[in-house]
Order: C-alpha cells, then structure tokens, then sequence
C-alpha cells in the first residue's frame, strides 16, 4: 500500500500499478508511448530487455503485463525511487519479469556484461542540466534535467548493453532530434524507425520517438505522425486511447 507521501496510480490497458511521490516526479504520456513504440518496433527483438533510469516503473510493467515482453531489468539511480519500484513489482505480480535494479547508468561497464540485453529502452532527463530553473526537490531535478546523466551516456549505456543486431529504443524532445540521431550514428547504432509525436493534428512535433538497431543499416523508416490529443476517451486520440484505457472491473 502506498505510504502517506506516495500515491498508487493505475495505468494501460493491463491496470498497471506504480508507487509515485505526491510532490515528486510524476510519470507522463511519454512512457507510454515508448513501450508501445519500443513494442511494436521491436516484437522480433527477442531476448531480455534493459530499461535505463526506469524511475517508478511505467515502462518496463508495461513491456511486461501489457506487451508480454521480457525479463526487463529496471535500472533506477536514486535509492528512494528504487525502493518504490522494488514494491511495485509485487503489486503487479511481476517477479521475475521486472527485475529493479540500483545503480548509474554511466557505470554500465560495471553493472552490465557486454552484450547481455537484446533491447534497451529508455525515457531519459530531457532537459540540459544548464537549462531553465532547476527544481528545489531533489527527485524531479534528476528525473527532468541531464545532472546524472546526459544523451551521450545514454547511448554509450545501450551500446555497452546490445551485442549485435540489439535494439535500441528512445523518446526525447523533437528538437533534440539531430542531435541525439546523430549520437546514435556514431555510436554504430542505426536509426531504422523514426515517429513524431504531435499534441493535435495542427500542432509542431514535441517529442520523437526512435528505434535502432546495433552495427546493422537497414534504411530508415519514418512513422506516420502520432496525434496525443483528439475526441476520443479522456480526451486522448483514438491511438493513444487504447493504449490507457483501465480493465473495466477497474472503471466501474
């Protein structure tokens, strides 16, 4: 159960469960997109899967309970949010499928043998540590901005992680996207799946998601836009919609 500081918040279509501070931070829709984006890019990717900086949770439950992928190991930095994720494994029912992990991703060597995951995923610090005003809680500051990590040593984490033919999947702000497609290249990382996320329909991209693949070239393919908002349930379009929709034991 949640302690009196946390919340127990219900998310996809499997009714995943994750423990998140009131005043912290909190998941977005960024998280689902990436594991329904990393699911259907990668379903022939096989193998475990490596979530980097997996916070509370929202991506690797939902790779496991509502994509049936894994084993998923959840790296987490920070010992507190780790400690919930730890807790929410059981609440999901996913031992042995999610699998928390402490430790910094830039230490990857370490933590990691080369080669040992199939796919890593992750929804990383969008913000450079330099921009904007940095949050008073320590929890949103390491989750929002690069101060524990930055898009370098994300790709060189995944690169340690994937042995040949891996997969690597992102989401990050659609103005970072030569940036961070350009990281991928160098690190022999080829971008095969490209897809713009859009508020609505007339709105500029504000987010990317991208899929790669390990020391192969295969062309890139870029996606149909993704429209977040639109007529359907919650306000959501008919895409995303079905990605959050609850069980209905759970909305009635």
């Amino acid at each position: 159960m949640p302690a009196p500081d946390e919340t127990l918040d219900s998310i996809g279509t499997a009714g995943v469960r994750v423990l998140q501070r009131r005043s912290g931070y909190r998941f977005t829709l960024d998280a689902v997109l990436l594991a329904a984006f990393a699911a259907t890019e990668g379903s022939d990717a096989g193998g475990p899967l490596l979530e980097l900086g997996a916070g509370s949770g929202v991506v690797s439950f939902l790779l496991a309970c509502q994509f049936g992928l894994g084993p998923v190991d959840a790296l987490e930095l920070q010992p507190e949010v780790h400690a919930r994720l730890m807790r929410a494994v059981a609440l999901n029912a996913c031992e042995g499928r999610v699998r928390p992990v402490l430790g910094d991703l830039r230490e990857a060597r370490s933590l990691f043998p080369p080669g040992a995951y199939a796919h890593v995923v992750s929804n990383p610090p969008f913000r450079p540590a330099h921009a904007g005003v940095r949050s008073p809680d320590e929890e949103r500051a390491v989750s929002k901005q690069e101060l524990a990590c930055d898009a370098p040593s994300v790709v060189a984490a995944a690169r340690h992680a994937l042995g040949p033919g891996g997969r690597v999947s992102l989401v990050y702000p659609a103005a970072r996207v030569a940036e961070v497609l350009g990281l991928l290249v160098a690190a022999k990382l080829y971008p095969v799946a490209l897809r713009f996320v859009h508020a609505r329909v007339e709105a500029p991209a504000t987010r990317f998601l991208v899929h790669a693949v390990r020391d192969r070239q295969r062309g890139l393919a870029v996606r149909p836009p993704l429209i977040a908002h639109g007529e359907g349930p919650g306000g959501y379009s008919p895409e995303v919609a079905s990605l959050m929709e609850p069980p209905r034991a759970e909305r009635d």
